[in-house]
């Protein structure tokens, strides 16, 4: 008769550090076009510089990529926008936007890769709009550590952190639920670290998926308005650091 016996890996730790947005507030604000433009006003190539920095290899990570647009209509309207990738038109849209209102457009690109370029084209129902604010960051989403051994027993989301932290102009946020993964199922969002006693990361999901990016809002975008804060916008919490130990069955 066979003996199945768990072998335990030592206590390890990953540490996911998030890069600082990069955040441009125009000078002189442009005025938004009454039809789309040829060119996007805003665009990104990923770099990899832009990724965040794991402390160990990971078998498998998928990248988030945020891309904001803002500014103020003076006069009530609509706004229109258009993602891009490569050239390809990722998804398009448009809101109303109020009087004398600030509008934040925030795109979300799902598993980016280095080399991607990322465009963001912005216009407007009316003359008087204005655009004068980007920002980009990338964030990691679906994380599988090791392949084998897989399944993680203890795990710990020791310490989260809300990303991005934007700071030109005057900006405020809402923050979204980061969603541990069992098998591809999800568990319950969590805002502060948790502990857990098993998790088994799923070929789709892996132990985690960021709130808005990939939970919510993959491949599109988010347009909040604001009669004060410029920009206006959606943080995810994320796991600065991860602990656990890799389950061996013999």
């Amino acid at each position: 008769m066979t003996r199945l016996t768990p072998q335990l890996t030592s206590l390890k730790t990953l540490n996911i550090t998030y890069r600082t947005p990069k955040e441009t507030l125009l000078s002189t604000p442009e005025t938004l076009p009454t039809a789309e433009p040829t060119t996007p006003q805003i665009s990104y190539t990923v770099q990899d510089s832009d990724l965040p920095v794991l402390s160990i290899g990971c078998y498998k990570v998928v990248y988030v990529a945020m891309v904001f647009g803002a500014g103020l209509f003076s006069t009530a309207g609509t706004l229109y926008w258009r993602m891009k990738r490569n050239g390809v038109s990722v998804a398009s849209s448009s809101s109303l936007v109020p009087l004398d209102n600030f509008y934040t457009v925030q795109a979300f690109f799902f598993d980016v890769k280095v080399g991607d370029l990322l465009e963001l084209a912005l216009w407007s129902s009316v003359s008087d709009s204005l655009w004068d604010y980007k920002a980009f960051q990338v964030q990691v989403s679906r994380l599988i550590i090791m392949n084998k051994p897989r399944l993680m027993a203890p795990c710990s989301f020791a310490a989260l952190s809300t990303q991005p932290t934007l700071t030109l102009d005057y900006p405020s946020y809402t923050s979204a639920s980061l969603y541990p993964c069992h098998d591809d199922k999800l568990l319950p969002g969590i805002g502060v670290a948790t502990s857990y006693t098993f998790l088994y990361p799923g070929n789709t999901y892996g132990v985690f998926r960021i709130g808005n990016g990939d939970y919510s809002l993959p491949n599109n975008a988010s347009v909040r308005t604001s009669a004060i804060y410029h920009p206006y916008y959606y943080r995810n919490y994320v796991p600065t650091q991860i602990k656990f130990r890799g389950v061996r069955i013999d």
